[in-house]
């Protein structure tokens, strides 16, 4: 079988035939057996075949045309239509599922980056990049070289930096500037003076509408943290390297409306989030449309296949994925508040839900329909206004993209709150018979609801069955309703 273009037939509609001749060939190579005459397969146990999906590698090389399919209509007329190309097969079915951080501490402990998988390689590189460029000397030219050494070594696995990595290194640098100086500050009222004077200087106008007041507002501290946000992402979108990766400030003559984002086409930084983020939920549209070109045949990837294989992607997680973000648009804001959560949550835990809600709402003036941010607002706002933050939870879901089971969870607990038990009842109903049978998840942030209604007391806690959480809040409303019932009957 051919291995690259070169060996393909140089006569284009030769050519043709044997790519559609291919793609037919892979279509119907069904596990477990699998096509036992294919020269790539092979055998893996007693009657079982096995593969490393080259067949999609070499149409993906070439752009192959997607196999036709022919539909009788009757009265002599017939249907042509593309197939849906089948998916790569994950090879290892009961592998463990993929964790970034646990794959570069194993390589990083068995020997130098030489000797890493380039997954362990993006990750290590990525990490130094998001630690505080130190004050000593020495330390922070060795911090360079580590960078330079890594840089080298991901080239020297097929990636070209400028490409595949650095448009990812620029979000995740601009929010660790942001975290390090600006939310560490926030929450220390000493904290500006840890800033460096050049971050100061270029932040200037946004902290002094801060800290104009003793005792600023929700929307003034809103405003103050969008406009820090906006100029140091816009920094970090259009800077050289260099001042990149030593997280230069921008030069005073440098402002919002003198720097464009450096253009990436979609998709070329693709193999970077692959590798980099352990959640398919994390990862932009792009991405998630790259991967899906991928496991199809449609996309190559820009490393050797036993470099993709350290993670393999399951086309029915991925498909579920995409699903829930339909129609989304790649959103700029998506790195944004993702990074804000742990901060907020900070904030939350020192009962400090105002600037909580603010982050968030720095946010929204950015992308003003994420979903995220909405939801993410509204819990902020429940133990203080349980109304508003009823209508920030509406409004998420209006959007038709937001995570359905947090999003309901929030709302239940919003209509508790407000003593609306009938609807509380009802939402937690439809929410439970549509929900009940849903796995564990990823565990995430709810109030304590038990506190919260008896005392006003808001505490935190992560929860990873969220229809067990809506299950005991019905219960609660449902009791409250019952007893309204009753009064109501006996005053009859």
């Amino acid at each position: 079988m051919p291995s690259g273009p070169s060996d393909l037939p140089e006569d284009p509609r030769e050519r043709e035939i044997f790519l559609r001749a291919l793609r037919e060939y892979s279509d119907n190579c069904e596990p477990p057996e699998l096509t036992a005459d294919c020269p790539y397969s092979v055998k893996t146990g007693t009657g079982m075949r096995g593969c490393a999906n080259e067949c999609m590698d070499i149409l993906a090389r070439n752009n192959a045309p997607l196999s036709l399919e022919e539909t009788d209509l009757g009265d002599g007329l017939t249907m042509r239509r593309t197939k849906r190309a089948r998916a790569r097969r994950v090879n290892s079915p009961v592998a463990g599922a993929y964790d970034a951080r646990e794959v570069y501490l194993s390589d990083k402990s068995t020997g130098p980056p030489s000797t890493w998988r380039l997954a362990a390689k993006l990750v290590g590189l990525t990490e130094i990049v998001e630690t505080p460029p130190p004050s000593d000397l020495v330390q922070a030219a060795n911090r360079l070289a580590d960078i330079d050494e890594l840089i080298g070594e991901i080239e020297a696995r097929g990636l070209m930096f400028e490409n595949h990595v650095l448009p990812q290194l620029r979000p995740v640098v601009g929010h660790a500037v942001f975290r390090q100086y600006f939310l560490s500050a926030s929450r220390d009222p000493d904290g500006a003076a840890s800033i460096p004077s050049g971050w100061l200087l270029a932040v200037k106008q946004h902290i002094e509408s801060v800290n104009s007041d003793p005792e600023p507002s929700a929307e003034a501290m809103s405003q103050g943290f969008q406009g820090i946000i906006s100029t140091i992402m816009n920094w970090a979108m259009t800077t050289s390297w260099d001042q990149l990766v030593n997280w230069s400030p921008p030069l005073p003559s440098q402002t919002d409306d003198t720097l464009s984002p450096i253009d990436n086409a979609e998709g070329d930084s693709w193999i970077t989030e692959r590798f980099t983020k352990t959640y398919l939920s994390e990862w932009s549209v792009a991405a998630l449309r790259s991967e899906w070109k991928y496991l199809h045949g449609q996309h190559l990837s820009p490393c050797d296949p036993s470099e993709m294989r350290v993670r393999e992607v399951s086309a029915n997680d991925l498909a579920r994925v995409m699903a829930d973000r339909l129609g989304a648009d790649p959103r700029p804001s998506e790195h944004l508040i993702n990074m804000l959560v742990r901060p907020a949550v900070n904030f939350l835990a020192e009962d400090r839900r105002t600037e909580a809600a603010a982050l968030f709402e720095a946010a929204l003036r950015v992308d003003p329909q994420n979903a995220i941010a909405l939801n993410n607002l509204g819990f902020c706002l429940l133990p203080d206004d349980p109304e508003q933050a009823l209508r920030h939870l509406d409004s998420a879901i209006d959007t038709g993209s937001a995570d359905v089971e947090i999003t309901n969870a929030n709302r239940v607990l919003a209509l508790v709150l407000l003593g609306r038990w009938t609807s509380a009842c009802d939402l937690a109903a439809a929410h439970l018979n549509r929900h009940s049978d849903s796995s564990r998840r990823e565990p995430v942030w709810l109030w304590d609801s038990s506190p919260l209604l008896r005392d006003n007391a808001a505490a935190l806690i992560t929860c990873d069955d969220i229809a067990s959480y809506v299950a005991a809040l019905h219960e609660v409303a449902a009791a409250k309703d019952g007893e309204i019932s009753l009064a109501s009957g006996g005053s009859e």
